[in-house]
């Protein structure tokens, strides 16, 4: 009786032990894997555009969830799944409604910056303006005492940005600790400040000052675009934004009847800009069928390294995006190469 007694109190331990784990790994981890690849023809849809392509664009993303027991398992045993702070998904002590807000307002700056790179390629004039909140500065920024949530940036080292993602980008493109000036706006008056970074909690290569940013974006396009992104949230699809639009307008076929997935980022000027979880979506690409995938020049080691099937094409703009299609065109199924 009593050992039945010790065994039944070890059962309950272990038990307590295991819930225990599950709800601190729920609260402070989170598991990144291969999320969805669909087709872009059935989320974008352009006025006199048609959809008559024999191939498919295909926008790939991750899944995040909060870490269990079970899917710490899989991410010890699949390379394609990782598990991270959650921190490093959403800052420390943030709302997670919040923070989803901030991505959907990168979402609709891309798809609208896309239109707008889209309709330029095909000479149509495009008005698009973008102002560039801070939302939230993080605890322990470096921006603590000199940013305030409300500024509105105006420049980076002196250069005027259009977009949020070129916020971002320009300060994550130094080295981290590199101090970097910014212009804002605040109260009507126009203010400079010299902030130092840090590195950026997603990748420590790149700089980050500590702030939340969310965009908002008017636009006037000659042409009217509707994107439905589904339940697809940040700016990373922009790429695929923007390809789908052109090849909804233009008489040629950009697929080339091949399944062509892809991610990164879009800017104003063309410029492709990198992005993360890229081994996730090459893993989600491959399971879709995909023979290609366009990348950001930046995360091509990562997407090679992830790939098992489809040829990694890296990108740096608009334009070497479309001469890789051009290629593809014309070597049929053959490899594109770089």
């Amino acid at each position: 009786m009593l050992a039945r007694g010790r065994r039944w109190g070890m059962v309950i331990g272990i038990v307590l032990l295991a819930g225990t784990s599950q709800a601190y790994l729920a609260r402070n981890y989170v598991v990144i894997s291969p999320g969805p690849a669909e087709s872009l023809a059935t989320m974008v849809r352009v006025e006199g555009g048609v959809r008559d392509a024999k191939g498919d664009f295909l926008l790939t993303a991750v899944t995040s969830r909060p870490a269990s027991l079970a899917s710490c398992v899989a991410a010890a045993v699949s390379p394609v799944v990782d598990l991270v702070p959650r921190s490093q998904e959403i800052p420390r002590g943030m709302d997670t409604n919040k923070y989803l807000k901030i991505m959907e307002g990168m979402m609709r700056e891309s798809e609208v910056v896309a239109g707008a790179v889209a309709l330029r390629k095909l000479g149509y004039e495009v008005h698009v303006e973008t102002v560039v909140r801070i939302e939230e500065v993080l605890k322990d920024s470096p921006a603590q005492g000199l940013l305030e949530e409300g500024d509105v940036i105006l420049a980076v080292d002196g250069q005027p940005v259009g977009t949020a993602e070129e916020v971002v980008k320009r300060i994550g493109a130094r080295h981290p600790g590199t101090p970097v000036d910014l212009t804002i706006l605040r109260g009507g008056r126009t203010l400079d400040f010299t902030v130092p970074t840090v590195p950026h909690p997603e990748d420590r290569t790149q700089a980050a000052v500590g702030v939340l940013v969310s965009p908002s974006v008017t636009e006037d396009l000659p042409v009217e675009i509707t994107i439905n992104p589904h339940e697809i949230k940040g700016s990373s699809a922009g790429l695929m934004f923007t390809l789908e639009i052109l090849d909804q307008l233009d008489p040629r076929d950009l697929t080339a009847g091949q399944t062509i997935a892809g991610t990164g980022t879009i800017s104003l000027d063309g410029t492709v800009g990198p992005v993360g979880g890229v081994k996730q979506k090459v893993a989600a690409a491959e399971r879709a069928g995909a023979r290609y995938f366009l990348v950001p020049a930046e995360n091509a080691r990562a997407a090679r390294e992830a790939a098992t099937r489809l040829e990694v094409i890296p990108v740096r703009d608009i334009d070497e995006a479309l001469h890789a299609l051009d290629k593809i065109a014309r070597r049929g199924n053959g490899t594109v190469g770089e």
